[in-house]
């Protein structure tokens, strides 16, 4: 009944987060690259996720690696050196909007199908959205709004089973994942994911290992394009694993792009 009587208050909820997440936004008209990865003696300066302005000056020793999220994709600095992010970004930006596009009725992503750069395993795969809950990880899930999500796993060699249902109980889903499939529908027609909610997943095989996802709904119309703004949005909101997905499938096709 409870689930009935905070509908209203529900929505004034999503409203007001939607102010907050637009005043976000402005604020990160400033920021001009978000560091994914570092190594070196200067790591401890930049820190994963940390936000690097415009026209702000990496200074970096010998031996540093940092890799920044910018407005494009990934872009990796290496000491010694001095670095200054300025407004410029050449590149194509068109993969951090394909990833951010929302996603309408989602086929099964099979393993093999979209490979990494490089990889001819047909293991290693990257996912064509970054709107997936990650059952390795768990932790708070982003979705705009009106958009469907995917279950994503790291193995998908095998064919396996696993169980999802709200983590205060309440109806249980059991899902296929066919074999080399590392990515599946999330079953809204059985058990929609709702705002605030908490949901819990865990393969029939291992009961005891569980992830758990946090629902956080963003509006459509603060998502925004360039992957830099899109990656401090989603840690912004706690979707770290997104982050990462976002930064791993940009640093991929970068990588492809420059290879002869």
């Amino acid at each position: 009944m409870g689930r009935f009587l905070n509908r209203a208050t529900t929505r004034k909820f999503a409203i007001g987060a939607a102010a907050v997440i637009g005043i976000g936004l402005s604020a990160q008209a400033l920021a001009q690259a978000v560091v994914v990865r570092s190594t070196g003696p200067s790591a401890v300066g930049y820190p994963k996720g940390k936000r690097l302005a415009a026209s702000e000056t990496v200074v970096l020793k010998q031996g540093d690696v940092v890799t920044v999220l910018d407005k494009a994709g990934t872009r990796v600095l290496r000491g010694a050196g001095s670095f200054v992010l300025n407004g410029t970004v050449n590149r194509d930006r068109s993969g951090a909007a394909l990833l951010a596009r929302s996603l309408s009725n989602p086929a099964s992503v099979r393993a093999g199908a979209v490979r990494g750069a490089g990889d001819t395993s047909g293991e290693s795969v990257m996912p064509v959205s970054i709107w997936l809950a990650d059952t390795d990880q768990g932790g708070n899930v982003c979705v705009p709004r009106g958009s469907d999500l995917y279950l994503w796993r790291g193995k998908g060699t095998k064919r396996s089973f696993t169980w999802l249902t709200e983590a205060t109980g309440g109806e249980m889903v059991r899902m296929q994942w066919p074999p080399k499939t590392v990515g599946i529908a999330w079953p809204k027609t059985m058990l929609a994911p709702q705002e605030g909610r908490t949901y819990r997943i865990y393969d029939e095989a291992t009961p005891d290992t569980v992830a758990e996802f946090r629902i956080v709904m963003i509006e459509p119309e603060v998502i925004p394009a360039d992957a830099a703004s899109l990656g401090t949005l989603l840690l912004d909101n706690g979707c770290r694993a997104q982050f990462d997905w976002l930064a791993a499938t940009l640093d991929e096709e970068d990588t492809a792009q420059e290879a002869p």
